[in-house]
């Protein structure tokens, strides 16, 4: 059964964000915070002792968390910019998109374009009360609005891309 859905802008931003949860890769961000801290309290271990070493140290250690909470906000901000101004941009923003799946894949058609996608192209996917996001491989990810389907339509897409081997996209918490 076909679907009709107009994107907005609140659509796309949703389902950047699902993307970019499912792409984030904490361990790095970790890695550098631990290495810089370590570095920081053994220089000042040659010069502090006791409380004042630890006083330090965990001055350190909050001043890093609140660098890599900024760099989280940051990238998050920039990230939803990104997506928004590209939503902007587009020439066919806002129009309506019918979509169709079958049990070979799922198709997308506007006025002036068309798109087939097979279910085993899809790698996770993911939703919001809103937003459902088929995450593809090669960071592509195609947000479909929940208003346009009935719960029946979902379960159905859901079955789909579970049997194709799709995994439900395990998202980063910020």
């Amino acid at each position: 059964m076909p679907a009709r859905y107009s994107l907005t802008e609140q659509d796309v931003v949703a389902g950047n964000d699902m993307w970019r949860r499912h792409q984030m890769n904490i361990w790095p961000l970790v890695a550098v915070m631990a290495f810089s801290w370590l570095l920081i309290s053994a220089y000042f271990a040659r010069t502090f002792a006791g409380f004042a070493l630890a006083a330090v140290s965990f001055g350190v250690l909050t001043i890093n968390l609140a660098l890599a909470a900024v760099a989280l906000w940051h990238g998050k901000r920039k990230s939803r910019l990104m997506a928004a101004s590209t939503f902007r941009a587009a020439s066919d923003q806002g129009r309506e998109v019918k979509v169709t799946w079958n049990a070979d894949g799922i198709e997308f058609s506007q006025r002036k374009a068309n798109r087939k996608q097979a279910w085993r192209e899809i790698s996770h996917w993911a939703e919001s009360d809103e937003t459902f996001v088929m995450l593809g491989r090669g960071g592509m990810f195609n947000p479909i609005p929940k208003r346009a389907f009935s719960a029946a339509d979902l379960e159905q897409i859901r079955d789909h891309l579970t049997r194709t081997g799709a995994k439900k996209a395990k998202l980063f918490f910020y």
